[in-house]
């Protein structure tokens, strides 16, 4: 049975709840991969309902939902909305009761406070705003936990390691309540994870042309978009062969395509229908629609890459999961991104494009590391330091805690 992971309203004959904010792609993405593994155990009628606040809530609440989403959107681009999301964001504070938190958890708190089933959620507003619930489950799945994530109010937090569980402890957790599962990482990926090292790590020392890929967050802000196409053109003109994964219709996509016109060789621009069809030419951006679709496509070419390019955000447990090296677009957007590449520089799976004039020189950067033996270090670096089966850990702990 296949569930629609951007939104299914329709009633499951189950037990848990999952309740998506579906703002951005990546707290959804948390939700997503224990749905997908809850699915590859067979155990999906498990779920009762998958919903998501603009679903529930009505009225000034939903108003109120629509223009985070809006600054979401907008604040990531710079400008006064800008400053007003980078301002709203690092004031949060989801334990905080207040005029603005009421009226965005009105609807939620009719909706959940009286349900008896477990509910899941991965965005720490929704712990707030539902704190004394009987059965809220917490998932934490970014390798750092900023001040903003460390919400108190769930009766079971998932987070990948113990460096994390920490933090979570020392925001007010016991340690009964938090479970550390591994890094989570989507279950297409990390059942391919040993096979696709292996062959990378041949590719490196052999002369054919490396394949990267790039990615924008859901926000496809400006400056990343100009970074990922620039990144991307550098690596076309420097032998690798090019895989762009584009929101259709986005500003990512739109750039690419404008990126691979003035490359003048052979590109293709491909979606679900034909992307397994044909052989790739050394450029190509392949159009999704939503997350899972995107996940699908991912899955299928990823034991071809050989490095990826994207911002700080849930991607980075590739690079510290996966044996794949990442290079991260700046600036570093939102509260978790800056943690998030500081603790992958540390651990030496990452490396920084900084900026224009860099990305504009990007492939030959990634050719020379080849060369020197430093991109196959960044592959190696973590390779199997962290369990990498987060999710199916978690889809276990479900089963156990609540199957009949």
């Amino acid at each position: 049975m296949l569930l629609d992971m951007e939104r299914s309203p329709q009633i499951l004959p189950a037990r848990l709840e999952f309740l998506y904010t579906n703002i951005g792609r990546g707290h959804p993405f948390y939700l997503d991969g224990i749905a997908e593994a809850l699915i590859r155990r067979g155990q999906i009628n498990l779920v009762r309902r998958e919903r998501d606040v603009f679903e529930i809530s009505r009225g000034v609440s939903q108003i109120a939902w629509r223009t985070a989403r809006r600054l979401y959107r907008a604040g990531s681009s710079g400008g006064f909305a800008g400053f007003l999301y980078r301002r709203l964001r690092k004031d949060a504070d989801y334990s905080r009761k207040g005029l603005l938190s009421y009226i965005m958890a009105r609807d939620l708190r009719r909706e959940y406070l009286s349900l008896a089933g477990p509910v899941i959620v991965a965005h720490p507003s929704l712990v707030g705003f539902l704190a004394g619930h009987p059965m809220l489950c917490y998932q934490h799945g970014e390798l750092v936990a900023p001040a903003e994530s460390q919400v108190v109010g769930a009766q079971i937090v998932f987070v990948p390691t113990e460096e994390v569980a920490l933090s979570f402890l020392a925001a007010g957790y016991d340690r009964q309540s938090i479970v550390v599962t591994g890094l989570c990482i989507e279950p297409g990926l990390a059942r391919q994870a040993v096979d696709a090292f292996a062959a990378r790590v041949i590719r490196y020392g052999g002369l054919q042309p490396l394949t990267g890929a790039f990615f924008s967050s859901g926000a496809e802000p400006s400056q990343h978009v100009d970074t990922i196409a620039d990144a991307a053109l550098s690596g076309l003109r420097n032998g690798h062969r090019v895989i762009v994964f584009a929101k259709r219709g986005g500003k990512l996509a739109r750039a690419a395509l404008h990126a691979m016109q003035q490359s003048r060789r052979n590109f293709a621009v491909v979606d679900k229908s034909n992307v397994f069809q044909m052989e790739l030419p050394s450029a190509t951006i392949i159009e999704h629609s939503n997350r899972r679709e995107e996940n699908a496509l991912t899955a299928r070419l990823f034991p071809t890459l050989d490095y990826f390019v994207a911002p700080a955000h849930e991607r980075s447990n590739w690079a510290v999961g996966l044996g794949l090296p990442m290079f991260i677009v700046e600036p570093c957007i939102g509260p978790y991104a800056p943690l998030n590449r500081d603790e992958l520089l540390r651990l030496g799976v990452a490396a920084v494009i900084g900026g224009s004039e860099a990305a504009k020189t990007f492939g030959s950067r990634v050719n020379d590391l080849r060369a020197s033996g430093q991109l196959e270090t960044m592959a190696a670096a973590c390779w199997r330091a962290f369990p990498i089966d987060g999710f199916d850990r978690i889809a276990t702990f479900l089963i156990d805690r609540f199957s009949a």
